[in-house]
């Protein structure tokens, strides 16, 4: 035993046993009869759509690869075929299982996509190529991103701390030359090398350290981000994007109810600007700015 190698072991058994449950699965989905939904069924542009036959697709899974049967319906008015088991099992429109998907979004937020691939490999055993992870990452990223801005969600109706904090800021990210294209700079052509993400986030701070000195409240903050334009506006339809998503963070955390409300800013005569077209301060007096220096 004492030459055993114990890493060896740990990472054949695993494979084995991933490999065992992976079968076990993939034989458990393909007989399962209500993969067929008839000879019919309804497209979404609204005719009928024939049932052809049992098409396969592999699919990465936790588990490892898994090759799935699924009823394929065919419809001649629009052209279009689709399998309604890949719907029902969140499988539609790519070929990562929904486990996958979010290992694969986690790594793509932290890391570089290559590196991202890689940890995949190294940690879950899962095989997805960097360009997937990018391709899944922006998706996603699309998706919350139409999310956030399509809904306004009031967090609960616990009651508010005393204080509430709402800061304010952007800064320069470098990006490649073809996502610069029509960006104004500070070069001496009026070029740019970056774009500005602006950046608000809202938290509370009723916490007191050691010393008696206010500390944020453990899970208190939350935070939105984007490149968007930062001019001021009045917090509708046609104000700045930046000025929608600071009054739509706003809302959901109840800022704006907050007895007692402090911006935290650089000092820059847009954010006051951009805070009092939002409603989100009454006067100058309820706003703190601090220096990035400080």
């Amino acid at each position: 035993m004492q030459d055993l190698d114990l890493e060896a072991v740990e990472v054949a058994a695993r494979r084995q046993a991933l490999r065992l449950a992976a079968r076990a699965l993939e034989q458990g989905l393909n007989d399962d009869a209500s993969a067929y939904a008839g000879p019919q069924l309804a497209c979404a542009c609204g005719e009928s759509a024939r049932y052809v036959d049992r098409r396969a697709k592999t699919f990465v899974s936790v588990l490892g690869p898994l090759r799935l049967e699924r009823a394929y319906y065919h419809c001649a008015a629009c052209g279009r075929g689709f399998c309604p088991r890949d719907r029902a099992l969140g499988l539609e429109g790519g070929w990562l299982s929904p486990a996958v998907t979010r290992m694969t979004a986690a790594v793509g937020a932290l890391v570089s996509f290559q590196e991202g691939s890689e940890l995949l490999k190294e940690l879950a055993g899962v095989e997805v190529e960097a360009k997937q992870v990018e391709r899944t990452a922006e998706a996603l990223g699309a998706e919350i991103a139409q999310d956030e801005q399509g809904r306004v969600e009031v967090e609960g109706s616990a009651p508010l701390p005393s204080t509430l904090y709402l800061v304010i800021d952007g800064t320069g990210v470098p990006m490649r030359s073809a996502e610069l294209k029509g960006c104004r700079g500070k070069q001496r052509d009026g070029s740019a090398k970056t774009r500005e993400v602006e950046l608000c986030a809202v938290w509370s701070a009723e916490s007191r350290d050691a010393e008696g000195q206010p500390v944020r409240d453990e899970g208190s903050v939350t935070d939105s981000a984007a490149l968007e334009r930062a001019t001021s506006g009045d917090a509708r339809p046609q104000a700045s994007e930046f000025a929608q998503r600071v009054w739509r963070e706003a809302q959901r955390r109840r800022f704006d109810k907050a007895s007692r409300r402090v911006v935290l800013g650089d000092g820059a005569p847009w954010i006051w600007n951009l805070v009092r077209n939002c409603s989100l301060g009454r006067s100058k007096s309820s706003i703190v700015f601090t220096s990035s220096s400080t």
